[in-house]
């Protein structure tokens, strides 16, 4: 016979058990409000995984837990796919181009996950904002660090790095949100257009000239 598990394996495997359970809830929650938008409720969640609201207040503290845990799984991919993008070696236009993209992808492929990321989190009174404003933080703080080293292999002061970064970032999701709401433009049109700004600026506009 062999030996008993350990204290620790046991501890091990309940600690698996609930990263399982809390990763199936996580996907029971994504797909109520892809189904059913940014209105989605946490009853409506707990229903959908077969559970009740007391045991999503239990694996996730509250309502704002659930939706940063959402986010997180959601923020994840795309920060592991903007830092491919910023590390590529191909053209500075098609790099700039690829990382615009990635954000006007997620909004266009999940436009109701975006909607109640984006915009759930900034009217409700307990959420204010700080989901969507966690990724703008990181995509910033990545697209700084691959902009400073740029800078300095060109010779150039690194000091701008930070601001630009910022700016291009909240550029692209107000840009983004525009987007989302006018849905006029097509998607490769839009990522052009802004690639276009980041890299060239506007374009220097003289007043016409007079007759008389």
């Amino acid at each position: 016979m062999g030996d008993p598990p350990s204290d620790g394996s046991a501890a091990e495997r309940r600690s698996i058990r609930r990263d399982e359970r809390r990763a199936s809830l996580i996907e029971a929650a994504l797909v109520v409000v892809r189904r059913d938008g940014p209105t989605a409720s946490m009853e409506q969640m707990a229903a959908e995984a077969g559970v009740t609201k007391p045991i999503l207040y239990r694996h996730f503290g509250d309502r704002a837990g659930l939706i940063a845990a959402m986010a997180e799984q959601v923020f994840v991919s795309l920060t592991v796919a903007l830092d491919e993008a910023l590390r590529s070696s191909a053209s500075l236009r098609r790099v700039t181009r690829a990382t615009i993209d990635i954000y006007l992808e997620f909004i266009e492929s999940d436009p109701s996950l975006y909607r109640f990321l984006a915009h759930r989190t900034i009217v409700d009174q307990d959420e204010p904002g700080i989901v969507l404003t966690e990724y703008i933080s990181r995509a910033g703080g990545q697209v700084a660090a691959v902009l400073d080293q740029a800078l300095r292999a060109a010779g150039l002061d690194p000091a701008p790095a930070g601001p630009w970064a910022f700016g291009i970032v909240g550029m692209v999701h107000s840009a983004g949100d525009w987007w989302m709401e006018h849905g006029s433009v097509p998607r490769d049109v839009l990522a052009d257009q802004l690639t276009t700004l980041v890299l060239q600026g506007l374009p220097e506009l003289r007043p016409p000239v007079s007759n008389s």
